[in-house]
């Protein structure tokens, strides 16, 4: 496995690796808590996401840095290879922002529904129009 084969299956698990755990966190966070604990994942699910986009692909990069070419060296040359790294985080943070705000819109609209449909089955009918 070379830099280039290593970096293309880099940027796949840096576009999902924020937005899969977030779903899950999300239905876990519908089904297990309440509704305040719903308004403190959306805060800090989008502000993960935004420091994720911005530092992940930064970080992979450090860790595995592409390796040396001489012809690339002393400026004779566009050395282009770890941008796509970079890429992935931001379409991973933003792909994780999407996640929270969505995994939040039906957990929103779920409890909604569920309020109205429970406060219409618990409305006394008193017969009177």
């Amino acid at each position: 496995m070379d830099y280039n084969d290593f970096e293309l299956v880099a940027f796949w698990v840096l576009c999902l690796a924020a937005a899969l755990p977030l779903v899950a966190i999300g239905i876990h966070v519908h089904v297990r808590r309440g509704a305040r604990a719903l308004d403190w994942y959306m805060f800090l699910g989008c502000l993960g996401s935004i420091v994720y986009g911005l530092f992940a692909g930064l970080a992979v990069g450090a860790v595995f840095p592409p390796p040396h070419v001489p012809g690339l060296s002393g400026g004779k040359g566009l050395d282009l290879r770890g941008i796509s790294l970079v890429f992935g985080s931001w379409f991973g943070g933003i792909l994780g922002f999407l996640a929270t705000l969505a995994s939040f819109a039906a957990s929103k609209a779920v409890r909604w529904r569920r309020h109205r449909r429970a406060a219409h089955v618990h409305t006394p009918r008193t017969g009177k129009q």
